[in-house]
C-alpha cells in the first residue's frame, strides 16, 4: 500500500515537473545538445575514416564493373637528364617568417628531396613590396581584397611569372625530386582530386593553385595576374582568386592556343590528380556519402565518382607515382593554437631567400 502510494507520488512529482516552463525548457537545451554531439560525432568519424567500402549503392557487381574508372590506369614516362625548363626555386608563403610547428616536417620535405633547389619565403611585407615594385597597376586591388587567402592566392601568380620555379603552399609535402617534371614541361598546373569537381559541381578537372610550377615571364601567368582586378569583385575566394578561377583562365587559355604540345615553351600541363594531389579532402567525406545516397538522382560523371569512391575508398595514400601530398589544413581557416610557439623560418632553412626593397636578403 505504502509502495503504491509512493509510486503515484512519484508520477505526480514528475507530471509537476514536467509541466513547469524552465524543465521542459532544459530538456529541449538537452535534446539539442545531444542532437549536436551526435551530428559532431558521426561526421568526426566519416571525416577521419572516409570509409566508403559500405555505400549502399543500388547496382549490381557487373553494373559496378561496367563503369569506367576515373583514376589513370597508365602514367607517362618522364626524361631522366637534361636541362630544366622552370628554375630550380621553392616559393612559399607566410605572414612573416615564424611558422607554426606543425607545418616544419613539410618545409624541410621540399628541401629533403629536391637538394640544390633555392627556397625563397614571402611574407606579407616582402609580398607588397614585390607587387608595388613591379606591377603597381595591380596594387589597388591587391590591397582591397576582403581576405589575405586572396592575397596569398594573387601573389603566387606575380611570383611565379617574375622569377619562375615552383609554388607549393605549407601544408604540401614534397615526396621526391621534381627534376623529371621541371625537364619535360615549361609550366604546369595539378587538378584536384577528381572527385572533388564532379561531386560539389558537377565538372571534371578543377586546377588547383596549391602547387604550381612555372617558367619566368610565361603567358599563362602573365594572363592571370592581368584578370586579377575583373575578377575581384566575386563574393567567393574560389571565384576570385583561387580554383574555379585558375580553371576558367586555363579552359581560357588552352582554347585560344588549340592543341598546342603540353611541353612547348609556352604551353600549360594540366596534371593528374595522382601526381599531386592523391589523397581526399577530409573535411568532404560527410558531403560525399549525401551526395551518392541520392545515386538515382546524380548525373552519369556523378556516378562515376561515387563507384570510385566505393572501389578506391576515401582514405587513400599517395601512389609511387607522387611528387607531392596535400594535407589539407586550410591554414587560412584552421585557428587551432600549438602548444609551442612558432619557428623562425632561419632556423629550419638557413639559406632561405626573402625580398627586400628590390632584393633578396
Amino acid at each position: 500500500m505504502e509502495n503504491s502510494i509512493t509510486m503515484r507520488s512519484l508520477r505526480v512529482l514528475c507530471l509537476e515537473a514536467l509541466s513547469r516552463r524552465s524543465t521542459l525548457k532544459t530538456l529541449l537545451i538537452c535534446l539539442v545538445i545531444t542532437t549536436c554531439l551526435h551530428f559532431i560525432i558521426n561526421f568526426e568519424q566519416i571525416r577521419e575514416h572516409g570509409d566508403y567500402k559500405s555505400l549502399d549503392l543500388p547496382l549490381s557487381y557487373a553494373e559496378l564493373r561496367d563503369y569506367e574508372p576515373l583514376h589513370l590506369t597508365h602514367f607517362e614516362t618522364f626524361p631522366r637528364d637534361g636541362p630544366v625548363k622552370i628554375p630550380r626555386i621553392i616559393h612559399q608563403t607566410w605572414k612573416n617568417t615564424e611558422i607554426p610547428r606543425k607545418l616544419i616536417g613539410w618545409v624541410k620535405s621540399w628541401l629533403k628531396n629536391n637538394p640544390g633547389y633555392e627556397y625563397w619565403l614571402w611574407t606579407d611585407e616582402s609580398a607588397r613590396a614585390l607587387i608595388q615594385e613591379r606591377h603597381a597597376w595591380l596594387l589597388d586591388t591587391y590591397d582591397n581584397y576582403p581576405e589575405n587567402i586572396r592575397r596569398a592566392d594573387a601573389l603566387r601568380y606575380v611570383i611565379l611569372y617574375e622569377f619562375g620555379g615552383i609554388y607549393a603552399d605549407m601544408d604540401v609535402e614534397s615526396l621526391k625530386n621534381l627534376d623529371p617534371m621541371l625537364r619535360k614541361y615549361s609550366c604546369f598546373v595539378p587538378q584536384e582530386p577528381y572527385e572533388h569537381p564532379i561531386l560539389y559541381g558537377n565538372f571534371e578537372h578543377l586546377v588547383i593553385n596549391a602547387v604550381m610550377g612555372c617558367r619566368e615571364k610565361h603567358p599563362f601567368m602573365k594572363s592571370l595576374m592581368e584578370n586579377l582586378p575583373y575578377f575581384s569583385h566575386m563574393w567567393n575566394v574560389l571565384d576570385s582568386t583561387g580554383p574555379h578561377f585558375l580553371t576558367n583562365m586555363y579552359k581560357q587559355y588552352t582554347h585560344k592556343h588549340g592543341d598546342t604540345n603540353p611541353m612547348d615553351s609556352n604551353a600549360v600541363y594540366l596534371a593528374p590528380a595522382e601526381y599531386f594531389f592523391p589523397t581526399i579532402d577530409p573535411s568532404k567525406h560527410f558531403w560525399f556519402r549525401i551526395q551518392c545516397s541520392n545515386f538515382g538522382k546524380l548525373t552519369k560523371i556523378q556516378k562515376r565518382a561515387c563507384v570510385s569512391l566505393k572501389r578506391l575508398g576515401g582514405k587513400r595514400k599517395p601512389l609511387n607515382v607522387s611528387f607531392t601530398d596535400h594535407h589539407w589544413i586550410h591554414t587560412y581557416l584552421d585557428f587551432r593554437l600549438s602548444l609551442k610557439g612558432p619557428v623562425d623560418i632561419h632556423s629550419v632553412v638557413p639559406s632561405v631567400k626573402i625580398y627586400k626593397n628590390t632584393s633578396f636578403s
